[in-house]
């Protein structure tokens, strides 16, 4: 790799494999959480996130070059760590809890992966066939972020809060 544009199709691969990744993911926890509001949010970013996956694929359609996802180790490890969590608790508040923290984790990553596809997209001077998709996708993510931050401290979760700590 050695240009700009190389560097950023790379990333651009990176996050197709994560957004079709987390469709799957998002829903195992919509199904696996047992508080209600948390399992609804979760169904709702995964049909977002389906979304999410055309609009990478129109991103690609747009540089003239077939969709390719390639691994991305960041998700894989946030991945593997709720998996292992899951495994090991027994507790249906605290696997929501869990839920809870993967989710904000994973918003927060990606807002970052579509902040650095976006600054490359500009320098790149992609127009808004490129650009307005990512940004589209970093809205989604930022206003994921916020209700699963919300959640944190909503009085069903509060409660939860309450009864885990001594």
């Amino acid at each position: 790799m050695d240009s700009l544009e190389e560097l950023f199709v790379h990333r651009l691969a990176q996050q197709y494999y994560v957004e079709q990744e987390l469709v799957d993911a998002l829903d195992e926890m919509a199904i696996d959480a047992t508080n209600e509001r948390l399992s609804r949010g979760f169904t709702d970013h995964r049909d977002e996130t389906r979304t999410q996956v055309e609009r990478i694929e129109d991103v690609f359609a747009a540089l003239d070059r077939p969709a390719e996802a390639r691994d991305s180790p960041v998700l894989d490890a946030l991945e593997e760590e709720r998996r292992d969590l899951e495994r090991e608790i027994t507790d249906d508040d605290l696997r929501n809890m869990v839920y809870l923290n993967a989710g904000m984790t994973t918003e927060r990553f990606e807002m970052t992966a579509y902040e650095r596809l976006s600054t490359m997209a500009g320098e790149l001077g992609y127009g808004d066939a490129v650009r307005k998709p990512l940004e589209s996708n970093y809205d989604e993510e930022k206003a994921a972020y916020r209700e699963l931050s919300a959640m944190e401290t909503a009085s069903e979760l509060k409660s939860l809060w309450e009864r885990l700590t001594p």
